[in-house]
């Protein structure tokens, strides 16, 4: 037997063993994401977001404060500095969020009152977190809807106000909001957004996406779609990703974002490529989000986003 035959015969006797052990060096040298980010780049690539013009105007729409920032901070920077329009909608103030008033107190007792502290509080963080990206706060628009409502005003309570778990209101209690006392309906959600689309008139909207497992991220998702068909919307859509088992894959900082591999294909997902500097700014702005801090879990997960890039799918 020759030589070479010898190492063909050694190689295939222990394919399995070798494969193991590329997968664990891969995983010590690289993490998890940079290897399914290895992997990806030799089945599927991803497009460049198109340039942003001064022509554009750019309409994000987030469930909750701090959502325009992880998904889009350095996008937002970059619209601005070419004279881009930007306007973030945010669909509720984040005011149910237990954990942030159990971090602030460390108390179980919790009023409805505080909950309503917190979303004036977590408006305040949403206009200090986009001043550092560059927008002012006349391109905010809070609407002040139930947080953890979103997926049942979309059928049953369509037309017939929500009960907000948190703040014990079916109607939005917020000064500084888009409209104070609206009703908490489906209705009146799909009424403001066609009201916002018409007077600004965007070409660009981003958004949830539809798959995405927070059920407000998924609910604002539809509650955005078919207001854009309602709206005959002749732009692009493009839907950033937050919530899903397993990612971001690479906690660590200054890597490239992909899709999770069950979402990712080999056309649809665009990459914005940030600059470092524009890293530095998104990271400054999620810690405008202080409220949100108190918690390593969520810590963690808002400062994950803060990568080489930020990723979109456009949606048809």
């Amino acid at each position: 037997m020759s030589f070479f035959s010898s190492i063909k015969q050694i190689g295939s006797k222990y394919k399995k063993i070798i494969i193991v052990a590329f997968v664990v060096w891969g995983l010590s040298a690289f993490g998890l994401g940079g290897l399914i980010s290895w992997f990806f780049l030799s089945k599927a690539s991803l497009d460049k977001f198109p340039e942003i013009t001064k022509n554009d105007r750019i309409l994000i729409i987030a469930p909750h404060i701090d959502d325009e920032v992880i998904s889009s901070g350095g996008l937002i920077q970059q619209a601005r500095s070419v004279g881009s329009r930007v306007k973030v909608v945010y669909m509720t103030n984040g005011d149910n969020n237990l954990f942030s008033i159990i971090g602030e107190d460390k108390s179980l007792k919790i009023s409805p009152p505080e909950f309503v502290s917190l979303g004036e509080e977590r408006m305040q963080e949403g206009i200090q977190a986009t001043k550092v990206l560059g927008l002012t706060k006349d391109d905010l628009i809070f609407l002040g809807y139930p947080d953890y409502g979103l997926s049942s005003m979309l059928d049953k309570f369509y037309s017939i106000p929500y009960l907000s778990r948190g703040t014990k209101f079916d109607y939005n209690p917020y000064h500084g909001t888009y409209k104070k006392g609206q009703l908490y309906t489906g209705a009146n959600i799909v009424s403001d957004l066609e009201e916002i689309i018409t007077n600004f008139n965007p070409n660009i909207v981003i958004v949830s996406h539809p798959r995405d497992k927070n059920p407000d991220h998924w609910a604002t998702f539809r509650f955005s779609k078919k207001t854009l068909a309602d709206k005959n919307f002749q732009g692009k859509v493009f839907a950033y990703l937050v919530h899903y088992k397993m990612y971001p894959p690479d906690k660590n900082p200054n890597e490239f974002l992909y899709p999770p591999k069950k979402l990712f294909s080999q056309k649809g997902w665009v990459s914005f490529n940030l600059t470092p500097d524009q890293e530095n700014k998104k990271l400054e702005a999620i810690n405008q989000n202080k409220s949100q801090l108190e918690f390593s879990r969520i810590r963690d997960l808002l400062r994950t986003f803060v990568k080489k890039n930020e990723i979109f799918e456009e949606i048809d």
